[in-house]
């Protein structure tokens, strides 16, 4: 038997026929599922081809009761709104793939699947600036510049009964006139956590539902982004896991160029070592534009 030829053998000293099988790699390359990008669907997005200051209002004016004028001449006061502005700029972000012109020619599908990798990046890097990002030479991200919510973080325990407070108390801290547009935004980890939490309650009526498709929380749709801060395991002073109010009013992004990844293919850098480079870019900035118009849910651990 240890000197049958068979398939099976083979490795660095045995070439008892497992040298003769051809076995063939198939040309399509199964792709990584892309993680929730959640921000660019709900935020308002504009095109811009320079700068723009984008005006908004920081104070009301302020009205007062004013006597009847008579004998003497009675005036309303002077009263005036304060405005501030922000700057929707434009920050370059991409990544190049550099390739064997041996790799092109002898895996047809290969072009393929760098350029799709690339606007995969491209879309993973701008929705974690668009959550997380400083706001200097990147975007502005969510977390930490819209309004405080509830202010005082909630303390995950296992119940979830307090998780599910927050989502409730949230709601009084967001305006009237924003909530024809309001939605949700959390990562799946922060979702599951609050169906597990309505569950253990026993709720009459449950406030986790979906409709037509769209997960809803307390009758508002939920997008996702796992770009989103997860909610704690450990010790923590707080982190906001969930954002919830007007995203359209709240945040703008501003598409350079046009909202899509470039993409460019050069063949003539490299040519001398037989490389084509598959560059993807883009220009884009992000800004909160009205904080009062998002509200933070903050959860601490202990």
């Amino acid at each position: 038997m240890s000197s049958a030829l068979y398939e099976g053998s083979g490795g660095s000293s045995n070439g008892a026929g497992g040298y003769a099988v051809n076995i063939p790699t198939d040309g399509q390359i199964i792709p990584l599922a892309t993680p929730d990008l959640g921000v660019r669907s709900v935020a308002r997005a504009i095109p811009t081809a320079t700068d723009i200051k984008l005006p908004s209002q920081s104070t009301f004016g302020t009205a007062g009761i004013k006597a009847e004028s008579g004998a003497t001449t009675n005036t309303f006061a002077e009263s005036n709104p304060a405005l501030t502005q922000l700057t929707l700029s434009a920050f370059m972000m991409g990544l190049t793939h550099t390739v064997s012109w041996e790799l092109l020619q002898d895996v047809a599908m290969f072009q393929e699947f760098g350029v799709r990798d690339l606007l995969n990046a491209v879309a993973i890097a701008e929705d974690g600036f668009f959550v997380s990002g400083t706001g200097t030479n990147q975007p502005q991200g969510l977390v930490g510049n819209t309004g405080t919510g509830t202010a005082a973080p909630y303390l995950v325990e296992s119940t979830g009964a307090y998780l599910l407070n927050a989502t409730d108390d949230i709601l009084g801290t967001l305006k009237g006139s924003y909530f024809p547009n309001a939605a949700w935004l959390m990562s799946r980890a922060t979702a599951v956590a609050i169906r597990k939490a309505q569950r253990q309650a026993n709720l009459y009526a449950n406030v986790w539902t979906r409709e037509n498709g769209r997960d809803m929380l307390h009758g508002f749709p939920v997008s996702y982004s796992a770009a989103m801060p997860a909610i704690p395991t450990a010790t923590s002073a707080g982190v906001v896991p969930i954002l919830f109010g007007s995203f359209q009013d709240g945040y703008v992004i501003g598409d350079r160029g046009g909202a899509g990844t470039f993409v460019k293919i050069l063949d003539q850098p490299l040519a001398t070592a037989g490389q084509t480079v598959l560059l993807g870019y883009k220009r884009v900035d992000g800004r909160v534009r009205r904080s009062e118009a998002i509200q933070a849910i903050t959860v601490s651990h202990t």
